[in-house]
């Protein structure tokens, strides 16, 4: 099956030359992008052709930190610092079941869908219901059971044989959107031989390995307190660091482990809106990060410490902190923004997206070019990271396949999925 975008408005490729194309066509075929170019004439019978020129096309966005259930919480126990936050969250999780982590995953993958979101890597618990939300929702989802044995002896390989059973029943399944990684909460809340085990699975079925990393001050003076060392330096000694490790958060790290990962080809996401909202104190070292080439992804983590998953807000909260903690405007442009949540996102991932590019699979999001927050169309990468609403996304498309069309979500029922939503929250309550 074809599908012929025909006369783009515009067309943000983010290739290596992050170039913009006015009035082209883009040809899709078997969920891959065939040809870029004007003029391209194709067979109307096996193909679907699409008048764009209303539209601006550009990568579809990855956001690369969640804990996709937690819509179910958005609003709970707020104003609160992330360690007194998690007491209050984990009693409340300790009575998630099988349905609330369907329901409130799959609320999220309609709200991610709304937001131009074709990917994201989650962590978090009941993973195997989580899957299927994803897989009903037709978007790409990297899931890894949340591991945490709180160095208590005999949890550790109750939470390894979780690991691999549900990495185990992914690869089973086969689902190419779907892929599992590894994901141990902290080094707070897991043993060194959890974290040890749980990296020989991730080495072992090459999957990626995921941790909340440096988080707060308090954190890091634990760790220095019980192990003698920096987190990094800690992380370093275990011998997990390597290009398969994902860090998120990275706000109390020094220059020393910011080298240690370069080093090691480890990865960094940042997720401004949720720290500055748990007060975790420190700033994300995005210049120190970039100077030292380390491959940054941005992320909205949970809808309860955020409270969205509005991956168009998490851009703009991104380059405004680092404006203002530098007192430099132009520490971070709106083209590095739009970067953190194409191209490097799909490069952390590992995936064939991320660009709009002839072999690339076709992971797109389309917008309103007339909507209000898009004009004057000067400059569109500006428009995009500093006004663009979410109201202005008209269209998504995940290789090839669209899950929303005009605003209405094609892979699930909308109403019904608010409701289904509502009743597990009041159940929840209760």
């Amino acid at each position: 099956m074809q599908v012929l975008l025909k006369n783009c408005g515009f067309i943000i490729t983010q290739n290596r030359d992050r170039t913009i194309l006015k009035d082209f066509d883009i040809l899709i075929e078997e969920g891959r992008i065939k040809e870029i170019k004007k003029g391209i004439s194709v067979s109307t019978k096996d193909c679907e052709i699409l008048d764009c020129r209303n539209k601006i096309v550009l990568p579809a966005f990855l956001n690369l930190h969640t804990h996709s259930p937690m819509t179910l919480l958005r609003g709970y126990k707020d104003d609160l610092e992330l360690h007194p936050w998690l007491q209050e969250i984990w009693k409340v999780e300790a009575k998630l079941k099988d349905k609330h982590f369907y329901i409130g995953a799959k609320f999220a993958c309609l709200e991610m869908i709304k937001s131009g979101i074709s990917c994201f890597l989650d962590m978090y618990f009941g993973m195997g219901s989580i899957f299927k939300a994803v897989a009903e929702a037709g978007i790409r989802g990297f899931l890894g059971e949340a591991l945490m044995d709180f160095k208590e002896e005999g949890r550790t390989e109750e939470e390894i044989k979780k690991a691999e059973k549900f990495a185990d029943f992914c690869i089973k399944a086969g689902n190419p959107l779907i892929k599992p990684v590894i994901a141990p909460h902290s080094i707070y809340t897991c043993s060194p031989s959890l974290l040890l085990r749980a990296k020989e699975i991730a080495r072992e079925k090459g999957l990626l390995f995921t941790l909340h990393l440096s988080e707060t001050r308090k954190e890091v003076f634990d760790c220095y307190k019980e192990y003698k060392k920096k987190p990094v330096n800690y992380l370093k000694d275990l011998n997990l660091l390597d290009e398969k490790f994902i860090a998120f958060h990275c706000v109390w790290i020094t220059r020393e482990e910011i080298s240690i990962l370069a080093k090691s080809d480890a990865k960094a996401v940042h997720c401004p809106i949720s720290n500055m909202k748990l007060a975790t104190g420190g700033v994300f070292p995005f210049r120190e990060m970039k100077e030292s080439n380390i491959l940054i992804g941005l992320g909205t983590d949970g809808a309860c410490s955020n409270n969205s998953l509005n991956i168009l807000e998490e851009m703009k909260v991104a380059c405004l902190l680092q404006k203002w903690f530098r007192w430099n405007a132009s520490e971070i442009s709106a083209q590095e923004a739009l970067d953190l949540v194409t191209i490097n996102g799909a490069k952390i991932l590992g995936i064939n997206s991320g660009s709009i590019e002839e072999g690339k699979d076709a992971d797109l999001v389309f917008l309103n070019k007339e909507h209000f927050s898009l004009l004057p169309s000067q400059n569109l990468i500006s428009n995009l990271v500093f006004s663009c609403s979410r109201e202005a996304i008209s269209d998504l498309m995940v290789r090839g396949r669209f899950v929303m069309r005009d605003r209405k979500v094609l892979s699930m029922d909308e109403e019904k999925t608010k409701e289904e939503f509502k009743k597990a929250l009041e159940e929840l309550i209760a």
